[in-house]
């Protein structure tokens, strides 16, 4: 969902960020752990996604906990979206395990058995199971020509990762949020109403997916980032425009934080120094180098400038992606 309210906030902040002579750009991010996950036995990691509908015994109908089949299964094709871009794992077709309980099971594991039996039928070393997902929506109706202005979701998901050699647990994921999706309008006018009500299920269901996945293997991702850049000034400044051109064009970040440290020496308004920490600190987030990108936002705070609502946005990015890896490195060290 992360992806959905990006995007509704870049919208809100576009016109004002442009005022402060900058761009938003679409970066390319890694995200953590880089090296190999070892699950179980083996040279390869093969991932598996075992759905599970938990439901009341067949002699007790209720659809009180009955998982919706079509949503387990849209949650599933979001996993299986991701895992096919991954580095870490070699991705198994989807296999479908019906479990029957008098309870949810929202409070316990995966039998042992059950994860054994999978797999010796798919060969996996890793069996995600999509314990709960339960997703509702609504919408606000446009009073005039009654078109859905905005939807509102609420979902719950919980969803576990397990290590079929040890039976062990090594994910273990439960989401619960609120999102609204707007309507909003095309470049060239037209009205794109916002999402019906199962359509917004869908989406929800397909994020909750690809957000686990993401969170259990490192994927190449295209993140939206705030870089400043003057068309005018700076094409004027050699250490500037050799900058920008080493990041935007040559992804070269290494270049492009020397060519920006430079040109903060030189007689620049404090604005215009600010502005490049602020770059400076985003060539060091492309770099991985977390702690050192939020000093350099530390420094271009201090200056006390018109971007500080910026640099604050930023720094609260930085945190989360910090916080993140820490987790990551946790469970796969």
């Amino acid at each position: 969902m992360k992806s959905i309210a990006s995007f509704i906030l870049c919208t809100i902040c576009t016109t004002m960020m442009l005022a402060q002579t900058a761009e938003i750009v679409e970066i390319q991010l890694l995200s953590p752990p880089e090296t190999k996950i070892n699950f179980g036995e083996g040279d390869k990691n093969v991932a598996i996604v075992a759905i599970h509908y938990y439901q009341n015994a067949e002699n007790k109908k209720s659809e009180t906990h009955t998982l919706d089949s079509i949503l387990v299964n849209t949650v599933a094709n979001g996993i299986k979206e991701i895992f096919e871009e991954s580095p870490v794992f070699e991705y198994s077709n989807i296999a479908v395990y019906n479990i029957y309980s008098d309870t949810t099971m929202m409070d316990e594991d995966m039998p042992k058995e059950e994860l054994d039996m999978i797999s010796e039928q798919s060969g996996a070393k890793v069996v995600i199971a999509i314990e709960f997902v339960n997703i509702s929506a609504n919408y606000l109706l446009e009073r005039t020509k009654q078109r859905p202005m905005l939807t509102n979701v609420d979902f719950v998901a919980k969803i576990n990762a397990y290590d079929v050699y040890t039976g062990n647990k090594v994910m273990q994921h439960t989401s619960k949020d609120n999102v609204v999706i707007p309507a909003y309008r095309e470049e060239d006018g037209t009205f794109i109403p916002a999402p019906k009500i199962e359509d917004a299920r869908q989406i929800t269901a397909e994020m909750i997916g690809k957000d686990f996945a993401k969170r259990i293997t490192p994927t190449w991702e295209t993140a939206e980032r705030l870089i400043f850049y003057d068309s005018y000034y700076d094409r004027r400044n050699t250490n500037l425009t050799k900058a920008y051109n080493a990041a935007m064009n040559e992804q070269d970040w290494t270049n492009a934080a020397m060519y920006w440290t430079e040109a903060i020496s030189e007689d620049i308004s404090r604005l215009k120094q600010s502005q490049i920490m602020y770059n400076i600190a985003l060539s060091c987030e492309m770099l991985e180098k977390f702690e050192l990108a939020v000093k350099w936002l530390e420094k271009a705070k201090e200056l006390g400038t018109s971007i500080d609502d910026s640099i604050d946005d930023y720094a609260n990015i930085l945190k989360q992606r910090i916080e993140d890896k820490e987790k990551l490195d946790d469970i796969f060290e």
